[in-house]
């Protein structure tokens, strides 16, 4: 367990579908770059009924620098 500076504590991370929030402690950026990231498909991510979801492999593999199909990528012979 990590406590952070504005008194919240951060509990290790085990699910392997991340919100939006928790993308964020985990890749220790903040919300709003992680927003802009999923937006413009630069981040391995899903939305869900209205909400960003993200996947805690494929992030780990995304920060490894292994390329992702992103949302705005097509898929063209």
């Amino acid at each position: 367990m990590q406590i952070l500076g504005d008194n919240r504590v951060m509990l290790p991370i085990k699910d392997e579908v991340l919100t939006l929030q928790e993308c964020s402690l985990y890749l220790k950026i903040a919300e709003s770059t992680i927003y802009v990231l999923a937006r413009k498909g630069k981040i391995p991510c899903q939305k869900v009924g209205g909400n960003w979801r993200f996947s805690k492999n494929a992030l780990d593999r995304w920060l490894s620098g292994e390329d992702f199909l992103g949302i705005n990528d097509k898929d063209t012979p």
